[in-house]
């Protein structure tokens, strides 16, 4: 497992504070602009990184995400590139660091070179919703010494028994997907959802992070109210497409404090 996830993960716990993790796709909205926005964004207050690896058909994905990852593609991004970026980004921050990805570029690569070079350039887990939990069950000893920590991937319509199975085998958090469908969608709680955030409150022993529709300090509030925090995507890669490049910076910071914080709080 992780030590800089797992320790980030259990000091949370420890002070009663919950997590925000922010997703970006590797070298979007340029190929070289990422390695800064992570850095800002560690100083900011976000706790881990979720770093999209850019794939040509991302199925979990919504439109958002989809474009920014033909556009990080365009710019020459592959999964060489984005571990260079997690090289580069460990030069100067300890943020822990996740990749989202999808298995094709990775057997390209070659999983278990992959894994070494993932381990090598500072990695600290992956999200890789195309990896079923039984086929990657039989590289858990090659992970386990590499320190990555494989996140899984549960939703409403996930039955028990395999909730219980994947927190069984979780070494880090599990993710909540909060609704079926893909990133992006504007989604509100509803009676079931609620009764499936309680249920995985009482039956999960991992701490959970919920994703899909986070975009505001309202949903902030609403979901780690049941979850040990959230996961924000499509509304940040929006932020960083529609921000003139020399007011990003700025804008990611007042971004993530305008999550953590009301909006009035931070004026």
């Amino acid at each position: 497992m992780s030590t800089r996830l797992n320790q980030i993960l259990q000091s949370k716990k420890q002070k009663q504070e919950k997590c925000l993790s922010i997703f970006l796709t590797a070298g979007f909205p340029e190929k070289n602009s990422t390695p800064e926005i992570i850095l800002t964004l560690a100083e900011s207050g976000v706790d881990f990184i979720e770093l999209g690896i850019p794939f040509s058909d991302p199925i979990a994905d919504g439109p958002v995400i989809q474009k920014a990852s033909d556009k990080a593609l365009a710019n020459g991004i592959g999964l060489k590139q984005v571990l260079d970026i997690v090289a580069e980004v460990r030069k100067f921050s300890e943020i822990p660091i996740i990749l989202m990805g999808y298995l094709n570029p990775i057997y390209q690569m070659g999983l278990a070179k992959f894994i070494q070079c993932a381990k090598k350039v500072g990695v600290d887990g992956l999200i890789l919703p195309d990896w079923p939990m039984e086929e990657s069950q039989r590289y858990r000893d090659e992970l386990s010494k590499a320190e990555l920590d494989l996140i899984h991937l549960i939703a409403p319509n996930t039955p028990t028994e395999r909730i219980q199975q994947i927190d069984a085998i979780s070494t880090a958090f599990i993710y909540c997907v909060a609704y079926t469908g893909v990133t992006g969608q504007d989604n509100r709680p509803t009676p079931e959802t609620i009764a499936f955030f309680n249920h995985l409150k009482q039956t999960l022993r991992h701490p959970w992070l919920i994703g899909f529709g986070v975009k505001s300090h309202e949903d902030f509030q609403t979901y780690t109210h049941y979850a040990d925090g959230v996961i924000i995507g499509s509304a940040f890669i929006n932020l960083l497409e529609n921000t003139p490049e020399n007011n990003r910076l700025a804008a990611c910071r007042t971004f993530v404090q305008n999550i953590i914080n009301s909006p009035s709080q931070c004026t």
